[in-house]
């Protein structure tokens, strides 16, 4: 494979169950990064959750955050692309979050706001992320324009979410599970596919000279978008069926066994 970049999204593909990133997996990402093959972060989350794993890895090229509505530049911290839900969209979420009594996330200028700092859901996402809420009404928002919303529950009520949403909304924005519990809404114009296309742009590299890897949903349009797609082994079925290419599971350090067979390093 003539690989000169590699796109990864972080939760269930670089990171173990533990969130954690091996140390082998570091060594290889490093050698990696020595050859001159950019590497890219492909995540949901925003960027202040992940800016100390980018620092543990010396990665310095484009980051790709909350799931492709936003590009940021690591050599200067410099946002290149971003692309916000519509104020009207964003109202209407907040109307259903509470209609259906289901928590959201609302996320602007790199701040993550709640209306409940106590509830579960507040609760269990902080745990996940390490990032602060802040306690705000809804209803107060001077600029209703989001980087991303969020909805957090169990997933048969989230399904639930989807459906009124598809019915009402679901042509005018872009839905995603970034994982059982997380439902993303999204600028219809947004998914990780073409944000990775964009990046491949600015470095002048082809699509058929890129690997990417993912687990989720919310992936497939990455991992379709480029000639070698690459699904972890404990990636959905759907996300599997998408590509080509399969490997060992996030627990197994499946990114670097990919890498290591599949790209010259030496």
């Amino acid at each position: 494979m003539d690989i000169k970049a590699i796109a990864i999204d972080l939760d269930g593909t670089l990171l173990n169950s533990k969130k954690e990133i091996t140390e082998r997996t570091k060594e290889i990402l490093k050698k990696v990064h020595k050859k001159g093959i950019k590497i890219i972060i492909s995540t949901g989350r925003p960027y202040v959750s992940i800016k100390n794993l980018l620092n543990e890895l010396e990665i310095k090229d484009m980051v790709i955050i909350y799931n492709g509505a936003k590009i940021i530049d690591l050599k200067n911290n410099e946002v290149i692309y971003e692309i916000p839900l519509e104020e009207k969209y964003v109202k209407y979420l907040i109307e259903i979050s509470r209609k259906e009594n289901i928590h959201l996330n609302l996320y602007q200028n790199e701040e993550w706001y709640v209306e409940n700092l106590n509830n579960e859901e507040t609760k269990k996402y902080k745990f996940l992320t390490n990032l602060i809420p802040i306690e705000k009404d809804f209803n107060t928002f001077e600029d209703y324009r989001m980087t991303k919303a969020l909805y957090v529950g169990d997933n048969l009520k989230l399904k639930k979410i989807e459906e009124i949403l598809k019915k009402e909304i679901g042509s005018e924005v872009y839905l995603t599970f970034s994982q059982e519990f997380l439902l993303e809404i999204l600028n219809k114009k947004v998914n990780k596919g073409s944000a990775l296309l964009y990046v491949l742009e600015q470095y002048n590299i082809s699509s058929e000279q890129c690997i990417a890897f993912g687990d989720a949903e919310n992936d497939i349009e990455m991992l379709t978008s480029i000639k070698y797609g690459v699904a972890m082994k404990n990636a959905l079925k759907k996300v599997k069926e998408s590509v080509k290419y399969q490997t060992l599971s996030n627990d197994e350090n499946g990114v670097v066994e990919f890498i290591n067979t599949h790209v010259n390093l030496e």
